[in-house]
């Protein structure tokens, strides 16, 4: 059985009121935020048609980003939220012969067959078999749809752009591409990264 996150209502829920992050802000997966906002879908052209709340409009001004947080293996990252078009809780089939070895599987949404990505090895974290029901981003590039596989959907928070700090020099050079800061929430700390760049090193889209 499929599930869909609705993003407009996560925004809502981030938006009412901006401050920086604090750890019991952020919806859980399994908490009653993210129950409450199960059963819709929203895509990103659904997200940049909505006009603007005075609240989002005093959010951007002082500068606020929204991120999609979430968790692989023991660490955190974050994806800027107008990268992602979708969440959907699935099942994810076995892979085709002949796919890359970072491809895991496919997933079909809305009829069409969408492959899903691992970024556990291009991360440096240790793999996982398939799950009967896989927790899915989805996003594109180029008119093409693929889904990144992860652990546990966090929420969307609200981050300061003065709260990002710079990629610390410990992260080989290639991965610089990808990696485009730290933030801190509570007493965990994320790497944001850009999916479109980790697209483009596997050569997709």
């Amino acid at each position: 059985m499929k599930r869909k996150i609705s993003f407009k209502k996560m925004l809502d829920i981030s938006s009412e009121k901006p401050k920086k992050v604090k750890k019991q802000e952020i919806p859980s997966h399994d908490g009653e935020i993210t129950k409450e906002i199960i059963g819709e879908k929203v895509e990103k052209r659904d997200l940049a048609n909505t006009t603007p709340t005075k609240e989002e409009k005093d959010e951007k001004r002082v500068g606020y980003k929204k991120i999609v947080l979430f968790r692989l293996s023991n660490e955190y990252y974050g994806i800027d939220v107008s990268m992602i078009d979708e969440i959907t809780d699935t099942e994810v089939k076995e892979k085709i012969a002949g796919m890359p070895d970072f491809i895991v599987g496919v997933i079909y949404l809305r009829g069409e067959s969408v492959p899903v990505l691992s970024l556990f090895d291009r991360f440096h974290l240790k793999g996982r078999p398939i799950k009967e029901a896989e927790t899915i981003l989805i996003t594109s590039k180029n008119n093409e749809t693929y889904g990144i596989l992860i652990d546990e959907l966090k929420g969307v928070i609200d981050i300061e752009q003065s709260s990002i700090f710079d990629v610390p020099m410990i992260y080989p050079d290639d991965e610089f591409s990808y990696l485009k800061g730290i933030i801190k929430f509570g007493e965990e700390i994320a790497a944001i990264v850009d999916i479109k760049q980790i697209l483009k090193k596997y050569k997709l889209g």
